[in-house]
């Protein structure tokens, strides 16, 4: 398909509409085919520079992305600030792990944002991760709590739910776990299909040695939920053999290390009493 791209030739507009249907319908590769084409016509465009940017993002090209973005910024008027350049361009930082990168260009989001009257709580939540993910626990708390209470005024329930779910694992993380805990039950009284906090108990009590109480949130989350779904429209990554795996815990999931630990043991000594 980008051979056929490459070989093709079409007026300008209609290489536009290409572009944009084949990132409409995910044919990433053809996107960024026709959009290179584009750049190679209006090579002092910053927009497409942009464009591509957030293909290459899609894509997994993290460190192509970011140059196209930093092109883009290069090329804008020095007046102009795209918020949601700022924001794609911290994902890529993220997919490279690049955290403090990816913090400076959230925090020029929000601060932004800001200016103009209101912050997008998915922005205070991505940042709260990108803080968690320095170690700044209390920072990334205060991000997820405003990030669920914006979410609430927005009448986003499911927006709210995993905010306030980062929010419940990191007091955990900062060893309030009495705060956590109550934080937890009341997401998954919310939550009712979703098997996060429940797990996230099972793995406290635990913890606590409170063995029947762990079995009792495992087994309902894993025999009457089976799998739920974490984010509006999302895919249904919160089954039971995911919370086994550390690594999709830890990495995709995001749970803090303590919070990643106690789940482990619970899964490794569940089964054969405590050793």
């Amino acid at each position: 398909a980008a051979a056929a791209v490459a070989a093709e030739a079409m007026p300008f507009d209609e290489l536009e509409g290409r572009a944009r249907d084949a990132y409409r319908g995910k044919r990433l590769e053809e996107a960024y085919e026709y959009l290179t084409r584009i750049i190679a016509l209006e090579p002092g465009e910053g927009q497409w520079y942009e464009r591509r940017a957030q293909v290459q993002v899609d894509l997994k090209r993290f460190e192509d992305a970011i140059v196209d973005f930093d092109k883009a910024v290069e090329l804008y008027d020095p007046t102009y600030r795209s918020l949601g350049l700022l924001s794609n361009r911290a994902l890529a930082h993220e997919g490279l792990a690049d955290w403090e990168g990816a913090l400076r260009d959230y925090n020029e989001v929000i601060r932004l944002s800001r200016d103009i009257g209101g912050v997008p709580p998915y922005v205070l939540n991505s940042r709260g991760n990108a803080l968690a993910s320095l170690g700044r626990w209390e920072e990334a708390l205060a991000d997820y709590n405003e990030s669920a209470m914006v979410f609430q005024k927005m009448h986003n329930l499911s927006g709210a739910i995993y905010a306030r779910s980062n929010a419940a694992l990191t007091l955990a993380e900062l060893g309030r776990d009495d705060d956590a805990m109550r934080e937890m039950e009341a997401v998954a009284r919310r939550a009712a299909g979703s098997i996060d906090m429940r797990a996230a108990l099972a793995a406290m009590h635990w913890a606590r040695g409170e063995e029947d109480a762990a079995e009792q949130k495992w087994q309902w989350a894993c025999d009457k939920i089976n799998s739920g779904i974490l984010t509006e429209g999302g895919p249904a990554l919160d089954g039971c053999a995911l919370y086994k795996d550390s690594d999709w815990l830890g990495r995709i999931r995001r749970w803090p290390p303590s919070m990643v630990r106690k789940m482990d043991d619970f899964i490794s000594l569940r089964g054969s009493g405590r050793g």
